[in-house]
């Protein structure tokens, strides 16, 4: 049966049109913007009537879009989606976002009530990226970095990435060697899931001396006004300030900043949980 065109489909189609005088930037730009804003998997044919291009002339820009990464295709159905390099491309623009003017006040008060580092990260596919860093007040300072990475297994963010990012990471990141920083470093896959599980049950997760020796950190979800993840906002500090055993009352000073923090982000979350059990 014939898909019916609705109006916004009509409108979305004269958005993305074409002709000859496009630069060619322009133009491929036009094309990835139609892989993002329609269903997935758009053949040459489709993409050339909805962007009005020759298929031929298509064709080309689709090639070099997909050798550089921005585009990949389905080898079986020959059809194009947005690629990984783009992805990198929408977490690297997402860190420019200065979410730290628009979050200062929230993670102020979180900082002040704690008294540890503050810090706010976003992700990859395979790592945690710091974004921004908040200096304790504790007479034990974590010294950390913007643009430091760590992997996804090693750390409290990285368990909350793995809960409520994308719906393949998880399974992407088991199928792959945990490389092992300390002795409490999870490597071992079902421990990871079975972790992964009950951050995304509890709201929160935790990774006592699983990155550095005697270093703890919570974490929570930042989400972005789409509901997708935008990155996560941690407390971290000495195993002396922060317990295994997490103490209530910081748990709910976290959920309660995560939730603050995505609400300007526009997103509305519904409260994470509060519960600091098991």
């Amino acid at each position: 049966m014939k898909r019916s065109t609705s109006t916004a489909d009509a409108d979305t189609t004269e958005a993305l049109q074409v002709d000859c005088a496009t630069p060619t930037a322009i133009v491929s730009l036009k094309i990835i913007e139609a892989l993002v804003s329609t269903p997935p998997g758009l053949g040459v044919t489709q993409l050339g009537q909805l962007l009005g291009m020759p298929k031929a002339r298509m064709h080309r820009h689709l090639t070099v879009l997909r050798e550089h990464g921005y585009v990949t295709q389905d080898p079986r159905t020959s059809t194009y989606q947005a690629g990984w390099q783009l992805y990198l491309l929408g977490q690297a623009c997402s860190r420019h976002f200065d979410i730290m003017s628009l979050a200062k006040p929230m993670l102020e008060r979180l900082r002040d009530k704690v008294g540890q580092t503050v810090v706010v990260s976003s992700f990859t596919e395979s790592e945690v990226v710091v974004i921004d860093i908040l200096r304790g007040t504790s007479a034990i300072e974590i010294s950390l970095r913007q643009g430091t990475r760590y992997a996804l297994n090693s750390v409290a963010q990285g368990k909350i990435v793995l809960a409520y990012g994308p719906s393949t990471l998880l399974e992407a990141v088991l199928d792959r060697p945990l490389p092992r920083l300390t002795q409490r470093t999870i490597t071992d896959p079902d421990r990871l899931r079975s972790e992964v599980e009950l951050a995304r049950r509890r709201g929160w997760a935790d990774a006592p001396e699983e990155l550095y020796t005697g270093i703890n950190a919570l974490a929570a979800p930042l989400f972005q006004a789409d509901g997708s993840l935008f990155g996560t906002i941690a407390i971290v500090g000495s195993i002396h300030y922060l317990p295994a055993t997490a103490n209530p009352t910081t748990v709910a000073d976290l959920l309660e900043a995560a939730v603050q923090i995505s609400n300007a982000l526009g997103s509305n979350p519904a409260p994470l949980s509060k519960r600091t059990d098991d």
